[in-house]
């Protein structure tokens, strides 16, 4: 007869079907993700019950609180899964684009609209349901708008001028890029995707590429009348 140690018991209590208790537990955390992405996304998050959330997931609700403590935890994770999801979409094709603003710049945008416009349920949640749901999703979404705002500022336009001579802001020109093309994603999800996709990206892409232009152009030249009040 064999003699079961402490060390083999535990071990065996700790894999079931090939899978470890923290396997286990992970994959559930990304059943209620994927749960919680499809229901706040589709139903709203103010009007998605746990109930409804578990039965999604496909779990017992006895579950959710084993990776979550409370809604508001869990639309914040949800939220930045969808987010992430979009940003690798898009920093993958930016990586492959050729190393000038324009072609990043159409590579970035294509990719972004074609990834908010692949899944309706998570462009309601990263357009619409996460701004004003609670203290920690404006957070969470703030930081979300910087991180953005880093991409536009030092990948997009990598090669453009630090300091621009003119005196312009480089962080808040891409800050006022990203809020066109976020609110214009937004009228555009609100619309059910109409126009086309790549009416969006032109129209986006101009004016990105204006910005750029300005951005790198030289200083203003001091009015004479300014001049002649320097050298008094």
């Amino acid at each position: 007869m064999k003699i079961t140690t402490a060390a083999e018991a535990a071990k065996g209590e700790r894999v079931y079907r090939g899978a470890s208790n923290e396997q286990r537990v992970s994959e559930r955390r990304q059943r209620l993700l994927a749960a919680a992405i499809h229901c706040f996304g589709t139903h709203g998050y103010h009007h998605t019950t746990l109930k409804m959330l578990c039965a999604e997931a496909g779990l017992t609700e006895r579950y959710f609180y084993e990776s979550f403590s409370n809604f508001d935890e869990l639309l914040c994770s949800a939220y930045n899964e969808a987010a992430d999801t979009i940003l690798a979409k898009v920093t993958a094709k930016v990586a492959r684009a050729a190393p000038n603003p324009h072609d990043r710049m159409l590579a970035a945008l294509d990719a972004y609209l074609a990834a908010v416009a692949a899944d309706k349920a998570r462009a309601r949640l990263v357009l619409m349901e996460i701004e004003g749901a609670s203290e920690a999703a404006n957070a969470t979404y703030r930081h979300r708008l910087d991180l953005s705002t880093d991409l536009i500022e030092q990948v997009i336009c990598a090669d453009l001028p630090a300091r621009p001579a003119n005196g312009l802001s480089p962080r808040l020109l891409s800050g006022a890029l990203l809020g066109a093309i976020y609110q214009t994603a937004k009228n555009w999800a609100l619309a059910d995707f109409k126009p086309a996709r790549t009416v969006l990206v032109k129209n986006l892409l101009a004016m990105g590429l204006a910005t750029a232009a300005v951005w790198q152009g030289p200083a203003a030249p001091i009015p004479p009348a300014a001049t002649r009040r320097r050298s008094t």
